[in-house]
């Protein structure tokens, strides 16, 4: 069975709870709206503690359809199907679910509902249960969640693929490697959306 992921507004970057049809919550940090003092974006100053991109990515597809963050290539490599999109408050998102088991499946979020991209995630970093910076493709990502839950098969990814636009990739394996490592199948992920990005 499809499952479906359902928002839980409560604070900005509060958790995202997901009902599967096991019954089981899954769970991890997505950002919420924030309130806008203006203009359309919010410019980022240069006390920011957030890395900068190397390059902004092609994110015109991504921010109507998440589903596009990764191509048919990538989807192979991770052994994924073509993915099921949806409308959330906080941007649009796609679950891909493994094909060889559908228990296991990659929740992505392009998070347009805040103007800030990663310097977004590193201001609410104190609500997180971990965060970690690390790279995936050259690109500045941070592994994050307001609950850890790594143990248990799930991980929170934020990849950011222009200074004002992340992603929240957010793995929830419950079967096979995955399930003990989640997190290196997010950074997989990542890369792969990079590259599939950069071609746009």
């Amino acid at each position: 069975m499809n499952r479906r992921l359902l928002a839980v507004p409560a604070l900005v970057f509060a958790v995202l709870a997901v009902a599967g049809c096991s019954g089981k919550t899954r769970g991890t940090a997505n950002p919420e709206p924030t309130a806008a003092s203006g203009g359309s974006e919010t410019s980022r100053s240069a006390a920011d503690s957030a890395p900068r991109v190397p390059e902004p990515l092609k994110t015109a597809n991504i921010t109507s359809d998440a589903c596009a963050t990764i191509n048919a290539d990538g989807r192979s490599t991770l052994g994924l199907g073509d993915g099921s999109p949806r409308s959330t408050a906080n941007g649009p998102s796609c679950t891909f679910q493994e094909a060889a088991d559908p228990g296991n499946q990659i929740d992505v979020t392009t998070v347009t509902a805040n103007k800030n991209g990663l310097q977004d995630v590193y201001d609410t970093k104190a609500n997180d249960a971990y965060f970690e910076e690390t790279q995936a493709g050259g690109y500045p990502v941070v592994y994050a969640a307001a609950l850890d839950d790594r143990k248990k098969g799930k991980c929170g990814l934020f990849v950011g693929v222009t200074d004002e636009l992340a992603v929240n990739v957010l793995v929830q394996y419950d079967n096979g490697a995955g399930a003990s490592d989640p997190c290196s199948v997010a950074q997989k992920f990542g890369e792969a959306m990079i590259q599939t990005l950069k071609v746009g």
